[in-house]
This record gives C-alpha cells, sequence and structure tokens, in this order.
C-alpha cells in the first residue's frame, strides 16, 4: 500500500513587497558599475509545516503577520543607498552627520541615515535575496515554518532567489 504525502507552500508577492534603492555592483578589480538605482520588487514563498493542523483550523497563519514582518525588512532598504560593508576596496568614515565613502578611485558622501550598510561583499540580487531569506527565516521560524524561498527581482526578468531549508 502506497503512503501519500503533500507540501503546502504560501506564496506572497504583493505589490508594495518592493524597495527602490541605490548601489553598484562590483565585478572585478578594476570593474564596477555607477551607481545608479532599482525598484525591486520581492516575492516571498512559505513552506506550511506538515504538523500545522490545517485540517483543524483550515489555513496555517493569517497571511497579514507574515506580510507586516516582510514589509518592515522591505521598509529598512526603501530609499536607501545599498552598500557592501566586506568589500575590501570599500571603506568607510563617519563625519558627523555623513558617511564618506571612498572606493577605489571612487568618493562618495551620503548622509548615514540614507546608507544601509550591509553584511555581504556586493549588493548583487543574489546576496541581497540570502539576506532577506535569513531575515525571514528567523522570524518565520517562530511559527515552525522550516522552508522558504526569497526571490528579489531587481528588473522586470531579471532576479535571484534564495531558499533556506532548516531543521525538522
Amino acid at each position: 500500500m502506497k503512503s501519500s504525502s503533500s507540501n503546502t507552500t504560501l506564496h506572497l508577492h504583493k505589490q508594495n513587497f518592493k524597495f527602490s534603492s541605490a548601489h553598484f555592483l562590483i565585478f572585478d578589480q578594476k570593474t564596477a558599475e555607477k551607481l545608479h538605482g532599482h525598484n525591486y520588487q520581492v516575492k516571498v514563498d512559505i513552506g506550511v509545516p506538515p504538523k500545522a493542523l490545517l485540517a483543524e483550523k483550515g489555513f496555517f497563519v493569517d497571511f497579514n503577520v507574515f506580510k507586516e514582518i516582510i514589509r518592515r525588512h522591505l521598509q529598512s532598504w526603501d530609499e536607501k543607498v545599498l552598500l557592501p560593508a566586506k568589500q575590501k576596496d570599500m571603506k568607510f568614515k563617519k563625519n558627523g552627520p555623513s558617511l564618506e565613502v571612498t572606493f577605489r578611485d571612487r568618493f562618495y558622501v551620503f548622509p548615514q541615515n540614507e546608507v544601509e550598510l550591509l553584511a555581504v561583499t556586493n549588493t548583487s540580487v543574489e546576496q541581497l535575496s540570502g539576506l532577506l531569506a535569513e531575515a525571514f527565516f528567523a522570524e518565520f521560524q517562530n511559527f515552525g515554518v522550516q522552508k522558504i524561498r526569497v526571490v528579489v527581482e531587481e528588473t522586470r526578468g531579471q532576479a535571484a532567489s534564495t531558499t533556506i531549508q532548516g531543521h525538522s
């Protein structure tokens, strides 16, 4: 006799799951993009735990709980300059309310409150999706979630995703 199992995934892709940010990619020791911006769109897939008692309640968790967590994280990057704090060629110096940024032969001065220093080596969609996946997963685990996938799209048809699978 065959046993069957099924998995349920929640798919959250709201119009307001977005952030508009400036960044530049660093390609190699000599080449990097110019500072520019994107209107990023984010999609989140949440694996419902098998023992979520869907039959009893008929649903896993109110979507609004997850939507609030997602929007809060995205808001912290909205209308910011995203810079890679772990990039070896990038130096940061706080000067009053300003942040002075030196990258190779470039020099920028930004208001500190308009910059988000990220714990990455490059502000690529690959690394942005990884940071968001880690942040969301840490909070979603409180609800028993063991698997999520986060997609960050920088322009239509150009995206990266990160999947995190916890231990059951």
